[in-house]
């Protein structure tokens, strides 16, 4: 029997009117939570698709502003969401309503998961290229370095002839380049260094939610086996009904039958007489 079964079929122990959605603040609950778990995972695939770009062709400076910006608001989200998710735990219901919101807390409790394995990619992928980074920026730094010893030494004509013709093929690295490559090798520390910190911060919303799930599990499997329980005990008693009508049945022939053999003996000895 699904959750969507039990929610059509079952009346509201609070309004008794037919439908959980009877209740007004439990039906605000309910879409609030069940919105926000969609949009958590849609922005999952959002971050998913962009982490799969860090290291490629598409691996591009706006698209790591968006990818941090994107990071920033689901982990926003799903700080902001947990209020709701408890609160709708927690929400005074039996039965049906307990089930669907036991429903919706192992749906969010899947998205935070998947939240944290793609954020925990993306720390790795961007220390991945960040390694290449400090390696070529330090190369530069070794070739800056170079160049400056070479220009405040006093060389012959044809040393500084070679020294130009090396300059030339030599990629020329300024001072403002090299500030650069600092500057954004330090942006892209600070941005793993956030995502491993919002990971930690998010793991005590995980056990949360975990704490709540498991208890959530044991009601809706009591709330299932009262339910098929009462299936079982409805099955039996339709088939005592039936066996007791089919038992009426048969005593009923047998009475008349019995009539029919009193009526006859009753004008055998009429017709003697």
């Amino acid at each position: 029997m699904s959750f969507n079964d039990l929610e059509r079929g079952t009346r509201s122990p609070r309004s008794g009117t037919g439908s959980p959605a009877a209740d007004p603040e439990f039906t605000r609950l309910k879409d609030t939570v069940s919105l926000q778990v969609f949009k958590i995972q849609s922005n999952v695939t959002g971050i998913q698709k962009l982490v799969d770009k860090l290291g490629g062709a598409g691996d591009q400076e706006n698209m790591r502003n968006t990818l941090h910006n994107l990071t920033e608001a689901t982990r926003e989200m799903v700080k902001k969401s947990t209020g709701d998710v408890k609160a709708l735990a927690s929400y005074p219901v039996e039965g049906p309503q307990k089930a669907i919101s036991a429903k919706l807390s192992r749906e969010f409790a899947a998205a935070l998961q998947n939240f944290q394995r793609v954020q925990r990619l993306s720390a790795e992928r961007q220390r991945g290229t960040l390694e290449p980074a400090r390696r070529a920026h330090a190369v530069s730094e070794v070739v800056a370095e170079e160049e400056r010893s070479r220009g405040s030494v006093e060389l012959e004509p044809v040393q500084q002839q070679v020294q130009v013709q090396q300059q030339a093929q030599a990629p020329q690295i300024t001072q403002h380049e090299l500030e650069f490559q600092e500057q954004l090798i330090a942006e892209r520390e600070n941005e793993i260094r956030e995502i491993e910190s919002g990971i930690h911060e998010l793991n005590d919303i995980f056990r949360d939610i975990g704490a709540i799930v498991e208890q959530q599990g044991g009601l809706v499997d009591n709330i299932e086996s009262n339910i098929i329980s009462v299936s079982g005990n409805t099955r039996e008693a339709a088939e005592e009904l039936t066996t007791a009508h089919e038992y009426q049945r048969k005593a009923g022939r047998r009475m008349a039958c019995l009539l029919m053999i009193l009526v006859i003996v009753i004008c055998v000895v009429i017709l003697a007489g």
